[in-house]
């Protein structure tokens, strides 16, 4: 690996450090052009899509919620289980209204889920702490040196992308990680239009009891969404866009009892400053 090569050079001395220093930063800009083209394809995808299907997707870089956290709630199932059709078109007396169920998953400000995107053939998992305003995800990437860990701290105005396997972190202004043309999902939850949602029936995944909704936009199809009867958090999304299926996944997902320390680097981390190119435009 390149960045085992740096080590040593670094420790022989061969080299003067500020060369060995200047190839560090060029491996980083390689490895996050690599990791921003990932999501930037996810984002050339997610703009032909209904923008409610968005919610949560893909939020490395922002966190906006607000609202209350609650008592820690383990929600996790050991079994997986594919969405069904579902079981009923109608809504009883006693099921919550969808205003209120999407007022349920505004409130929510402090949680962790792992996030399942696929379109076509491809995967992504995501593993995401959110806690106010700030959020913490991590993503396999192996095209890079393994592991790929974003701090972000919207109040502060930071993200931190950070390489555990070489204690290093790159900072950088949260300007420059919104180019990407994300958005929070408080922000995703605002544009939700219950007037162009039709519940069409009831499913159950992961043992949690949803309410199935059929999400009509202009110009851009149908999709559906699953929200957790519970708490409005949406647990399944679907959609077609550009001849792929997008399909969006929550598992494991806890309320509340998230620690400060997850959205800390460890001590002793290297920190860079980084200025992020600009981005083409698609």
């Amino acid at each position: 690996m390149k960045s085992r090569l740096l080590v040593r050079l670094y420790f022989s001395r061969t080299v003067p450090v500020n060369i060995i220093l200047e190839l560090k930063k060029k491996e980083i800009r390689i490895e996050l052009r690599i990791y921003y083209k990932k999501v930037e394809r996810m984002m050339n995808l997610k703009k032909n899509l209904p923008l409610t299907l968005c919610l949560l997707a893909l939020f490395l870089f922002t966190a906006l919620l607000a609202g209350c956290g609650t008592a820690p709630q383990d929600t996790s199932a050991p079994a997986d289980k594919e969405a069904s059709a579902p079981s009923s078109d109608k809504l009883s007396d006693s099921e919550p209204i969808l205003k209120d169920l999407l007022g349920k998953g505004k409130a929510v400000s402090e949680m962790s889920f792992d996030c399942e995107t696929q379109i076509g053939e491809q995967k992504m998992l995501v593993k995401t702490w959110i806690k106010g305003k700030k959020v913490r995800s991590e993503m396999e990437s192996p095209e890079a040196v393994g592991k790929i860990i974003n701090i972000i701290d919207s109040a502060a105005g930071v993200v931190y992308v950070y390489q555990p396997e070489q204690k290093m972190a790159t900072k950088m202004d949260i300007s420059m990680a919104q180019q990407d043309g994300s958005s929070s999902p408080q922000e995703d939850l605002e544009a939700m239009n219950p007037d162009k949602m039709k519940y069409v029936g009831k499913d159950t995944i992961d043992g949690k009891k949803c309410l199935v909704y059929e999400i009509t936009a202009d110009n851009s199809g149908t999709s559906k969404v699953w929200l957790w009867e519970e708490n409005g958090i949406p647990l399944r999304m679907e959609a077609t866009a550009d001849g792929e299926k997008l399909v969006i996944v929550y598992r494991n997902i806890k309320v509340g009892g998230i620690p400060d320390s997850m959205f800390e680097l460890p001590e002793g981390t290297q920190i860079m400053e980084f200025n992020m190119p600009t981005m083409p435009t698609p």
